[in-house]
């Protein structure tokens, strides 16, 4: 299948997602190119060259019909992850005659409208399904993958190590200076890959590759793609944005999993009487407990190799469904 996948440049979860599944689609034998807009980083450029994922950045659909036309790339579908690339998304879908659809990655999708001009939608949660009940176009729930590391590559002595793995938006401030302090005056030692930085903590800026530093760390701080990464990695991880819905647990994760560990299943704030009990003086054995349940949770449900699978059912379902002059 010859698959085109749409994104603006993001140094967050969102972008790595896509350059996944860049890179799984063309393991599992399709052709794909990223369009990927708004990208001026030269590391992350050549990141991209490393990985092999055939890229351009312009934005003009003219000029990208015209690099289509030269490669003799003809696609069947185009894959959209961004409001901001949907515009363009629909006009090289309508100059290909072929089908579109978007994965909707946050509730405050900010061009729903044009959501309806789609062959389809791709969700990442069941909390997002409800939320866009009302779609007139047919929806599919397909939640985010991860890569899984080979066998015993997430075994690690106990420490108090933790990271925090996201990018900090002002509503999440307040809660990660919280959590930070805790963690600190509880003893661990603590790090940050991503923008968060504070006093005490050693901050990597953002990682492309970031197996290195999960497989030396004990607890990792996010929502959404940053907790599915830890539990791949058998790390116990605290759902922290702009809410604390606390600990990964085998009691609470299918609740945490219809909000994809946004958060956003207690809406309360960071609470560190609450979080002293697990965090001051965790017990070893508890921490091995939840790594072994993290790693065969990702095992189960969160491979990027699956993921892959359920899209590629979905573009053919479109494809199909599209009929007529954009059926290839």
């Amino acid at each position: 299948m010859n698959i085109i996948l749409v994104t603006r440049f993001y140094q967050n979860g969102q972008t790595a997602h896509v350059t996944d599944l860049c890179t799984e689609l063309i393991r599992q034998g399709h052709q794909i190119l990223l369009v990927i807009t708004q990208l001026h980083n030269v590391p992350y450029s050549r990141w991209l060259r490393q990985r092999k994922i055939p890229y351009v950045t312009a934005a003009n659909p003219n000029q990208l019909q015209k690099y289509l036309q030269r490669r003799r790339f003809r696609p069947q579908i185009i894959h959209n992850h961004s409001s901001h690339t949907l515009e363009l998304t629909l006009t090289l879908g309508a100059l290909w005659h072929v089908p579109t659809v978007t994965t909707v990655h946050y509730l405050d999708f900010q061009a729903k409208e044009l959501l309806s001009e789609q062959d389809g939608v791709i969700l990442i949660s069941r909390e997002m399904q409800d939320v866009f009940h009302d779609l007139v176009v047919p929806s599919y729930v397909v939640e985010n993958g991860v890569y899984l590391p080979r066998p015993g590559a997430g075994a690690k002595p106990w420490s108090k190590k933790a990271l925090f793995l996201a990018q900090v938006t002002s509503k999440k401030k307040e809660n990660f200076r919280s959590m930070t302090e805790s963690l600190l005056a509880w003893g661990w030692q603590v790090s940050s890959a991503g923008n968060w930085c504070s006093e005490g903590i050693f901050c990597h800026g953002w990682v492309n590759e970031i197996g290195s530093l999960l497989s030396k760390t004990n607890l990792v701080i996010g929502t959404g793609r940053a907790v599915r990464e830890a539990m791949a990695w058998g790390t116990p991880a605290w759902v922290l944005g702009s809410y604390s819905d606390g600990l990964v647990t085998p009691e609470n994760v299918g609740q945490l999993e219809e909000t994809n560990f946004s958060g956003r299943c207690s809406k309360r704030p960071f609470s560190p009487s609450e979080a002293e009990p697990l965090l001051k003086d965790p017990s070893p054995q508890t921490w091995h407990e939840l790594s072994v349940f993290g790693r065969e949770r990702a095992l189960r449900h969160y491979s990027v190799e699956a993921m892959t699978r359920k899209l590629g059912a979905v573009y053919e379902e479109c494809i199909l469904k599209s009929g007529g002059e954009k059926q290839t």
